[in-house]
């Protein structure tokens, strides 16, 4: 990997990472419904006017119904359990929490698609399982995370996974940007009816809109094109290792930018985590050359 796909890997966690600590901040004024309204919205129109500058088509047949269905998997429900889970949940919880997405997609893999796991997976989930066990379970001051907001993030880093797998079966030849743009504005349609059903609480300071642009533009946006430039660099293997650094960002913004503190059990936890996703990142099938 040359200096510059590093740099876009680096930079790709840093925006993923830090999405937490925005939604964290903009989530108390607008609610979860209308945080992630914006985010779509705001998201797919900066991701449309990038297809129609590059020149790459939007339309064909039968892709409507697609970007539907990977929006509301990939953006539009996870998306919005987190911003739920995020109005009582820190941070630097939430990052590592999904971090566990590739233990569901290897879990996943094993249950539909006929991937046997083998020792090498089965140990990586076990570890996966036992650090969020630590993670979520044992916490030294006594004030462990409410349990409905650990099943919401846990529910959406599956549903990740879910969408990874029926994107790589139902996106097949249609260009990767036009399927996260087109899925992008199919999640904020879909979306929009639900805002009426819990409005704003309050206007946003001019630091909360800040934070919706960059949760929209950085962590939605410019995190696609990351991500799509590095599937075609450097390949989907490497562009995995993203898995490893988001943490490092998201929980490191947390105690930054948000006085947020780091307990013995989190630095367990995560790493219990890392290390079993390394495993069953280790053991996955190398895409054919």
């Amino acid at each position: 990997m040359g200096a510059a796909d590093l740099g876009r890997l680096v930079l790709l966690a840093a925006v993923w990472g830090l999405a937490f600590v925005f939604i964290r901040v903009a989530v108390v004024p607008l609610g979860p419904f209308a945080l992630v309204e914006l985010r779509l919205a705001i998201a797919s129109a900066a991701m449309l006017g990038y297809l129609w500058w590059l020149g790459v088509a939007l339309r064909g047949p039968g892709r409507w119904r697609k970007y539907l269905l990977v929006g509301l998997l990939n953006s539009a429900v996870p998306f919005t359990l987190i911003a739920f889970a995020q109005q009582e949940l820190a941070a630097s919880y939430t990052v590592i929490l999904v971090s566990t997405a590739p233990l569901w997609a290897a879990l996943l893999a094993a249950a539909l698609l006929d991937e046997p796991l083998g020792a090498r997976r089965a140990a990586g989930l076990a570890l996966g399982i036992v650090g969020v066990a630590l993670l979520v379970g044992w916490e030294p001051a006594g004030s462990a995370p409410p349990a409905w907001t650990v099943a919401c993030v846990l529910v959406a880093a599956a549903l990740y996974a879910v969408a990874g797998v029926y994107t790589r079966a139902a996106a097949r030849g249609i260009p990767p940007l036009a399927t996260a743009a087109g899925s992008q504005a199919a999640a904020a349609a879909a979306l929009l009816p639900f805002v009426a059903l819990a409005p704003p609480t309050a206007a946003p300071s001019a630091l909360e809109w800040a934070n919706v642009l960059a949760l929209a533009l950085a962590s939605s946006a410019l995190a696609f094109v990351l991500y799509f430039r590095l599937i075609r660099d450097v390949g989907p293997v490497k562009t995995l290792t993203v898995n490893f650094l988001t943490p490092v960002f998201g929980v490191g913004g947390g105690v930054l930018l948000l006085g947020e503190r780091i307990a013995l059990n989190m630095v367990g936890g995560t790493a219990l985590i890392l290390l079993g996703t390394a495993l069953v990142l280790g053991a996955a099938p190398r895409p054919a050359p």
